[in-house]
């Protein structure tokens, strides 16, 4: 119940010393980002079709990425594909959270 999830959410929050150093972002890694950080990226076909698509292929079918992507590149990975088949409506704006825990 929410004992559960507060110990577990402890254990989440709480900073490791055990991860690894990140590596270097690859070549493609990086043509990525820097694709999906133009203006309106993820309602653009062109982004769409020389990239996300297939990655996004192989997310939607519950396949494993070949390497880590950052979260905010795959939210906008998701996003685009949730505009394209109208999951996220076009124009919606996420509303501000209200069970926001304080500090």
């Amino acid at each position: 119940g929410p004992d559960f999830y507060k110990l577990r959410r402890a254990q989440w929050l709480t900073p490791t010393s055990a991860l690894p150093r990140p590596a270097e972002p690859s070549s493609s890694r990086r043509k990525l980002e820097q694709v999906l950080s133009t203006p309106d990226a993820v309602t653009d076909d062109e982004v769409w079709y020389g990239s996300v698509e297939k990655i996004w292929k192989g997310l939607s079918q519950g396949g494993r990425l070949k390497r880590r992507l950052p979260m905010k590149l795959v939210i906008k990975i998701i996003h685009s594909a949730w505009l394209r088949d109208n999951t996220w409506p076009a124009n919606a704006v996420a509303p501000e959270p209200d069970d926001e825990l304080l500090p």
